[in-house]
């Protein structure tokens, strides 16, 4: 049995989502939901992350009745603008995180794990990456030889692009560092147009009460119940976005377009515009509903393989 432990943290701005990885596998019975307080000052979120990795931990050493271990890994998804390598977040202006701003959280927290003194022989250590990279290394696993573009839909639009399982930031024919959510798109950006507010706008536009219907899953319902204005919202997303990535599709010519993120859930409404503009481009488009399943691979791996 391996003595050392790894934990994955996805950070939201509400939720983190957490569990243990063991020997390369999800240990998907230790998924637990916490609240993430980003709204409070610095210390409580980083006393809380604290609390949180120890509670993981704890489980882990009952579960196998031991003492102690040799080395802890912990990988976080954290929202950006964030300083992934050095583990400094410049999240400012939000509501969220604000007091975190400039601030190396890499250290912060290590700091509280050392003087909680967990029975750790060797080292901790602590990585931070972007949820859709994560997600694109997680997916590429499986789709090892291939071209990929990973686009993770929810608050944002999440982009990364991918080549045999490595990341790309600077390659001819994609945006600077692989993100599509700045990039000009009609009146504004691509970010405000593909997201849970972009949605949310559109179906206001189509006639649909969004105090009442202020999610997409309600607004899917409403389609799958044949409400036209709920069809019609989900049909001018898909043709936008299919507009939207077709340039971005004929420039790097990617094997497939991988979708995740709450919106995806809802592909079958919206994804024939993209995969037919897919097809055009010899690719395709599929969506993947558990997208955490996928980001938590993604963080096993890059503590498995250095050259994402």
């Amino acid at each position: 049995m391996s003595n050392h432990l790894m934990l994955a943290l996805d950070v939201g701005g509400t939720f983190i989502k957490g569990c243990i990885i063991e020997n390369h596998q999800i240990r998907t019975s230790t998924i637990k939901k916490y609240h993430t307080y980003s709204y409070l000052d610095a210390d409580a979120i980083l006393n809380n992350f604290k609390l949180i990795i120890e509670d993981f931990f704890y489980q882990y050493l009952r579960d196998h009745n031991k003492k102690s271990i040799n080395r802890l890994n912990i990988g976080f998804t954290f929202p950006g603008p964030f300083d992934y390598q050095n583990g400094i977040s410049y999240v400012k202006g939000v509501g969220k995180f604000d007091t975190l701003y400039e601030m190396n959280i890499r250290e912060e927290i290590l700091k509280r794990l050392l003087a909680a003194s967990l029975p750790v022989n060797d080292q901790i250590k602590i990585r931070f990456e972007n949820d859709c990279r994560l997600f694109g290394i997680g997916v590429s696993e499986e789709l090892s030889e291939q071209k990929l573009i990973c686009l993770t839909i929810g608050t944002g639009l999440g982009s990364a692009y991918l080549e045999k399982g490595k990341i790309l930031k600077d390659k001819k024919g994609i945006p600077p560092e692989g993100y599509l959510y700045q990039v000009p798109y009609k009146k504004s950006i691509v970010d405000d147009y593909f997201s849970i507010r972009g949605i949310l706008k559109l179906a206001l536009s189509k006639g649909i009460d969004i105090d009442r219907y202020n999610t997409v899953k309600d607004i899917s319902l409403l389609a799958k119940e044949k409400d036209n204005s709920a069809i019609q919202t989900f049909e001018t997303f898909g043709n936008n976005l299919a507009e939207m990535l077709e340039p971005h599709i004929q420039s790097f010519q990617p094997d497939k377009i991988v979708l995740g993120g709450q919106i995806s859930k809802s592909f079958d409404l919206f994804g024939n515009p993209l995969r037919k503009v897919a097809h055009q481009n010899n690719s395709d488009a599929i969506a993947l509903k558990d997208e955490l399943y996928y980001t938590f691979k993604g963080i096993d791996l890059i503590f498995n393989n250095n050259d994402h």
